[in-house]
Formats: structure tokens, sequence, C-alpha cells
């Protein structure tokens, strides 16, 4: 099975609730998770992300372009690392909704949003 990788939705500071409804959904496809904390200052995200159940692998990317969760730096970076990954992920909010479409685009796949 191909590993995962999962876009964490968080403050720089705390963890989203959704960013738990996406993991949880990545358990059922099967395989490593890995969860992607991009931000400003996210350390404490990433340590928070690493005890989550089922985590395998989390990755940091502290960077002043991540601090604001914008669509098209965020889509960037899910396109550099994600191109090894059977599955990527996000949260169904508004940080999801504007990335992941770019990802698929970008890595000329298809999307399918909103999963429930």
């Amino acid at each position: 099975m191909a590993d995962i990788l999962v876009l964490a939705e968080h403050d720089n500071a705390a963890l989203k609730p959704a960013t738990l409804n996406a993991i949880t959904a990545a358990t059922r496809i099967g395989g490593d998770i890995h969860v992607l904390v991009a931000g400003k200052g996210a350390q404490p995200v990433a340590e928070a992300a690493a005890k989550i159940a089922g985590v395998a692998k989390v990755l940091l990317a502290d960077d002043a372009a991540y601090e604001h969760a914008l669509a098209e730096p965020l889509a960037a970076l899910l396109v550099e690392i994600g191109r090894t990954y059977g599955h990527i992920l996000a949260p169904a909010t508004s940080v999801g909704k504007n990335a992941l479409p770019r990802v698929a685009a970008l890595l000329d796949v298809a999307a399918i949003s909103d999963i429930t």
C-alpha cells in the first residue's frame, strides 16, 4: 500500500479538529499516514500531530509563506512533496477546498471532495 499524506489544518499553535477527521479517513484507506504541518512557528502543532494514533510520520514546513494557509503556496508545497504518495487528503474546510483542487490540477489527477 502507498503512503498517505494528510494536510494538517491549524492556527500555528494547535490542530483543528477537522484534521482528525481527515486522519480517520486516511486510516480507512490503509497505508502509512504522514501528516504535513505547514505554517510559521508551528512546531507545537507538529508535536501534537505526532501523538495522534495511526500517524507514522510528521513533516514540518516552517516558513512565513505558510503562515496564513494560502492556497497557492500550500498547493506548490503539496505538489513538491506529494508526488510519491498514493493519496493526498485534507480536511473538508476552506483551506482544503482551496488547496487540493490546485494540487490535483498540477499533478494531473482527479480530485474527490467532501467525502462523508
